[in-house]
């Protein structure tokens, strides 16, 4: 919250003023009813790892559960607290929470490597788009040395205590073609969901993004993988006031359009409290 005063107090107050006045709302509901779509390709996404853990799931349980997750991490601290939630409801009937901890990290893995590739090719066209002197510092080698983090995790040995089984199962869920292009095509499904989501959040202000969806949008958004904020808050608005300013935006434009984005997904997660009303299990 101080990261968002902050941010916020560096922007010209009557400049946000206007733009908010006059967003044309209806985008940003636009962009709050792809969430359900994403809930869904993300349910999906568990639920096939879950399965080929061994761990039993029906489509179901999986949208539910993962709605309410993404409801709690909209409004808890730690953009996580959803997820544990998720993990420490799945165990029941499975004895220890290890399995459904392993099937939950390698699910979010699998989102992260996507982000990042999709990361990497932005900035790869960033210069052909934006123009070299635009580029921000430091992103290529920063995103570079996450993916081989990810890769490196996947060469873990069994036998090495903790990390070995997690990697086992990361290399299990990948294990044949069909499984591949089954979290490859879900992935870039969730991460085009992403893009339009800020897209129709630009219009909303009159500030389409362009080419800028494709090259800046990955950037700005990576920024919400660290476990800091509650639903992202402060952190995507320094992001997109850093990132977007590079490509000429004024930092009002940047975090309206931030702002609009945050909100968007609080809305389109509001169904999750459904969940909280049904009784279910997982298999």
């Amino acid at each position: 919250m101080g990261l968002l005063a902050w941010v916020f107090s560096h922007a010209n107050t009557d400049a946000l003023r206007t733009l908010i006045v006059n967003a044309k709302l209806g985008w940003v509901g636009l962009a709050a009813l792809l969430i359900p779509l994403q809930v869904l390709l993300m349910a999906a996404r568990w639920q096939r790892v879950a399965q080929d853990l061994g761990l039993p799931m029906t489509r179901g349980y999986a949208v539910r559960e993962y709605a309410l997750s993404t409801l709690l991490n909209q409004i808890l601290p730690g953009g996580m607290t959803g997820d544990a939630v998720r993990i420490w409801r799945h165990k029941s009937g499975h004895g220890s929470v290890g399995a459904p901890l392993r099937a939950a990290v390698v699910e979010r893995a699998m989102g992260h490597v996507a982000h990042l590739l999709l990361t990497l090719l932005g900035l790869s066209l960033w210069a052909t788009m934006h123009g070299e002197g635009t580029r921000p510092v430091g992103a290529l080698a920063l995103v570079i040395g996450m993916l081989a983090f990810f890769s490196l995790g996947l060469a873990v040995p069994k036998r090495m205590p903790g990390f070995g089984k997690l990697s086992k199962d990361g290399r299990v869920a990948l294990a044949t073609p069909g499984r591949f292009a089954f979290h490859a095509v879900v992935s870039a499904a969730l991460l085009g969901t992403f893009l339009l989501s800020f897209t129709f959040c630009s219009l909303a202000f009159d500030h389409p993004l362009g080419i800028a969806a494709l090259t800046a949008i990955p950037l700005v958004m990576l920024v919400m993988v660290v476990p800091f904020s509650v639903g992202g808050w402060g952190l995507r608005e320094a992001s997109a006031a850093t990132v977007l300013v590079h490509l000429g935006w004024s930092t009002e434009a940047a975090l309206a359009v931030s702002a609009a984005y945050g909100v968007s997904v609080l809305i389109g997660a509001l169904p999750g409290v459904l969940v909280v009303f049904h009784r279910g299990s997982s298999g």
